[in-house]
């Protein structure tokens, strides 16, 4: 950003990078938001309307599943045998696992959507609830100041369809423990503290104080 009067740019002052304890606790706040949202969404979603489908495959898959123990007399190879076999009790159960999944992916996008979108687009700072909490704040560096709304945005289509679509497709309800650590992992490896997010979306996390001495 120019200087106002000089064609010198400004340079960010040395605290622009917050604390890594910082960036820690932001990230972990705004996880465990996100999760409790999730949990809240999964259940209402779950008892919804919208869960009929995958009740139905969910219901015919047990079902085959009980007949098959209850001939067996619960010998478990013989079970896990039959169960290998049938083609019906085999389709139903991933009609009822995909439309389990889907119906998470939803749950996880209103919650993320809640804390990752919508609070940074209102905000002044565009900042989610972890980092106005601990006072750092997203920061173009190409236009020297504060995350433009079109940043946000790219940023929550990167977090959801790889946070969310993917990494949740593969490790279920632990990727509210996985994705933090890879973060944490991509911020120490960098001089600047980035994450991959912030190097495709242009942005850097600063400390409030610093953009608000530039802004002035």
């Amino acid at each position: 950003m120019k200087n106002p009067g000089t064609d010198v740019l400004l340079d960010l002052e040395p605290n622009s990078k917050p604390y890594l304890l910082k960036r820690i606790i932001s990230d972990g706040f705004d996880t465990v938001v996100v999760f409790l949202l999730f949990m809240l969404f999964s259940a209402l979603i779950f008892s919804s309307p919208l869960a009929s489908t995958y009740n139905t495959h969910y219901n015919n898959y047990k079902k085959v599943q009980d007949e098959v123990v209850a001939e067996y007399d619960n010998d478990a190879e013989a079970i896990t045998e039959k169960l290998r076999g049938d083609r019906y009790f085999l389709d139903e159960q991933f009609a009822a696992n995909l439309h389990s999944y889907l119906l998470k992916l939803l749950a996880g996008f209103v919650a993320e959507a809640a804390v990752l979108l919508i609070v940074p687009l209102i905000s002044p700072l565009r900042g989610t609830p972890g980092k106005l909490m601990t006072g750092i704040m997203p920061f173009s560096e190409k236009r020297q100041t504060k995350a433009t709304r079109l940043s946000i945005l790219l940023r929550f289509v990167f977090i959801f369809l790889i946070d969310s679509a993917f990494f949740y497709l593969f490790t279920g309800i632990f990727t509210f423990i996985l994705v933090p650590v890879l973060r944490f992992i991509e911020i120490i490896v960098n001089k600047k503290n980035k994450t991959i997010l912030d190097a495709l979306t242009g942005v850097m996390i600063i400390e409030k104080l610093s953009y608000n001495g530039i802004d002035k």
